[in-house]
């Protein structure tokens, strides 16, 4: 069974908008999913907040490309009423962060991967089906290497 990964919007900027810190380990994410040897879900709310950070960067063409091809191999998510209201009852003091944890888990993801440490330090270890992992922590293992500890 392959290993069915939620992707933040963090992840997708990282390819989209070169030189950043995890571009080189998101860009092996992306293709690891094009490969189609991980399952990847992706919400249709950061399609969206990507289209708007890019477009103001002149990325536009650059943006479309990639999520057309996304839409080819990425299950793209909608957040929904449930997840919502969740977020709501356990607000943690993101509630986007909370709105994307409870769409993860609703999704059945095995890994959450953002490179976002506050969103990770929150979560982590909260669900014992899901474990949240940096860009970089999420090659590693799918390539076999040993997973640096999260900080």
């Amino acid at each position: 069974m392959k290993i069915k990964v939620f992707l933040d919007t963090n992840v997708l900027l990282d390819v989209l908008q070169q030189g950043r810190p995890f571009t080189a380990s998101s860009q092996v994410i992306l293709q690891a999913i094009w490969d189609r040897k991980i399952e990847a879900v992706l919400t249709t709310q950061s399609v969206v907040d990507s289209a708007y950070i890019t477009g103001k960067e002149g990325l536009q063409q650059t943006f479309f490309n990639m999520v057309n091809r996304c839409c080819d191999y990425i299950n793209m998510d909608y957040i929904n009423t449930f997840d919502i209201r969740l977020a709501c009852r356990n607000y943690s003091g993101d509630f986007e962060d909370d709105v994307l944890y409870f769409r993860a888990l609703d999704a059945c993801c095995d890994v959450f991967v953002t490179s976002d440490v506050k969103l990770r330090n929150r979560y982590s270890g909260k669900h014992e089906h899901l474990q949240f992992m940096s860009p970089e922590e999420f090659v590693s293992k799918i390539r076999g290497e040993a997973i640096p500890s999260q900080t």
